[in-house]
């Protein structure tokens, strides 16, 4: 597999992220332990000890197959697990230097309006049918820059639309999401994740259920949109080609577990573990006309978990 080359990077910017990743990460994640109810007496540990970090102005990703536990880890660290005793959370979760396993529900809150935004997969499930968009979008914005006593002509409300990609703004913030298009409704959670200006933007499978044409359309919005404000970026996504363009880092989770992390290019490049190598023959391509789709067999499977209980070929960050 190809990773996209980008243009080449000025010695200032080097020197920037040098002084970035030496300074604390503004998350870090250890010993992470993710336990979910599946019944009345049952439980399924989701999330295994996972470690990872996100430096600031870093792009990461995770990518695993569904069921690996990526989406827990992600709102594990934006704080939007079900808030039940059942719902275990267990180890360390730093955001900014505060912990924050085990914080009150206003701490987090405060987390989520400042520090942490968090795109999801399915727009009509999270925005508010009954609210216009404009009036979603407002309600992210810090009450000291709305300007506009309705939203639709609020300058803010505007300003954040456009910058998520949506042209005629005032319009669309007159829409209530079922009025829009998938792309648009996408982009306007985009725009509600900028809104707060927060340091970090988690985005948890952004264009899943898009057309391609519209997937490039969000991932072109929100890569630009992440530059422009120099926010970190954890990239939650299956897709291992958007995650190569778009990531610096990666880390590659299995049955809960981070398997490998590396560089992107590394990893997609010169996998060590069993199961990256696995997931990366999973990938089509337009040049394997005829050729059968590959799976991993039970085989291949029981391979792969004796090699993750075996620690084989971790990567370190």
């Amino acid at each position: 597999m190809s990773t996209a080359t980008g243009p080449a990077v000025s010695t200032d910017r080097v020197t920037a992220d040098r002084a970035e990743r030496d300074a604390p990460p503004l998350v870090s994640v250890a010993g992470l332990a993710v336990a979910l109810p599946t019944g009345p007496r049952t439980e399924v540990q989701a999330v295994r000890s996972v470690g990872l970090e996100v430096h600031r102005g870093e792009r990461v990703g995770i990518v695993g197959e569904s069921g690996s536990g990526k989406s827990v880890t992600g709102r594990a660290i934006a704080g939007l697990l079900p808030g039940t005793p059942r719902v275990r959370v267990e180890g360390s979760i730093r955001i900014d230097g505060r912990e924050m396993v085990g914080a009150p529900p206003r701490a987090w809150d405060a987390v989520r309006s400042r520090t942490v935004g968090m795109i999801f997969q399915d727009p009509l499930t999270f925005l508010n049918p009954v609210m216009k968009v404009g009036a979603q979008v407002r309600e992210a914005i810090a009450p000291a820059r709305r300007t506009g006593r309705r939203a639709a002509s609020d300058p803010a409300v505007l300003a954040t639309l456009e910058q998520a990609g949506l042209e005629d703004a005032a319009r669309i913030a007159q829409r209530f999401p079922h009025e829009l298009s998938g792309g648009m409704r996408q982009r306007v959670l985009i725009a509600i994740a900028i809104a707060k200006q927060p340091d970090l933007i988690i985005a948890d499978e952004p264009t899943t259920a898009l057309d391609a044409t519209i997937q490039r359309r969000v991932l072109a919005t929100l890569d630009e949109t992440v530059a422009r404000l120099g926010t970190s970026l954890v990239l939650i996504s299956h897709d291992l080609a958007v995650v190569a363009s778009m990531t610096d880092r990666i880390y590659v989770m299995y049955a809960g577990r981070v398997v490998e992390s590396g560089a992107t290019r590394d990893v997609l490049e010169r996998p060590r573990h069993v199961y990256t190598r696995a997931l990366l023959r999973s990938v089509r391509s337009l040049t394997d006309a005829g050729e059968e789709l590959w799976s991993i067999t039970p085989d291949v499977r029981r391979g792969i978990d004796e090699a993750v209980a075996g620690g084989e070929g971790h990567r370190a960050t």
